[in-house]
C-alpha cells in the first residue's frame, strides 16, 4: 500500500523524480522512482535527510521553537523536500528544477495523510 501512495505522489507532482518513506533509523520502508536513478543512492539521500531532521529537531528543541514539520534542500539541478510523518517516520521527495514548490508541499501533505491512515 505504501508503494502505491508514493507512486501517486510521483504521478501528481510535476518535476517529481523519486519518493521515499523512511523510518526513525533512516531505513527505507518504501521507495518509488520513475526515473533512471540508483535505488542505493536514493536510500543514502533518504537516510541523510533523517540525520538532518534529527539535528533540526534537536536545534528547535534547544530554542523552544516547536517541532519541525518540513524542510527543503536546494541543489543545482534538484531539490530535496522532506516532511515529518510521525514517530520518527518521514517522507523524502526528490524533484527537478521545474517543480512548483507550493503544489509539491500540498501533494506531500496529502501523501502524509494517506500514510498516517495506513500506519
Amino acid at each position: 500500500m505504501f508503494r502505491m501512495i508514493l507512486h501517486e505522489l510521483l504521478a501528481t507532482t510535476a518535476g517529481a523524480q523519486a519518493a521515499l518513506f523512511l523510518d526513525w533509523e533512516g531505513e527505507t520502508v518504501e521507495l518509488a522512482c520513475d526515473h533512471d536513478l540508483s535505488d542505493h543512492e536514493l536510500r543514502i539521500i533518504g537516510a541523510y535527510q533523517g540525520i538532518f531532521l534529527s539535528r533540526l529537531r534537536a536545534l528547535c528543541a534547544g530554542i523552544q521553537a516547536g517541532e519541525p514539520r518540513r524542510y527543503k534542500i536546494e541543489l543545482e539541478t534538484r531539490a530535496v523536500l522532506s516532511c515529518d510523518v510521525k514517530d520518527g517516520y518521514y517522507i523524502v521527495l526528490l524533484v527537478d528544477t521545474s517543480f512548483n514548490e507550493g503544489l509539491a508541499w500540498r501533494r506531500i501533505e496529502k501523501c502524509r495523510e494517506r500514510l498516517l491512515a495506513e500506519m
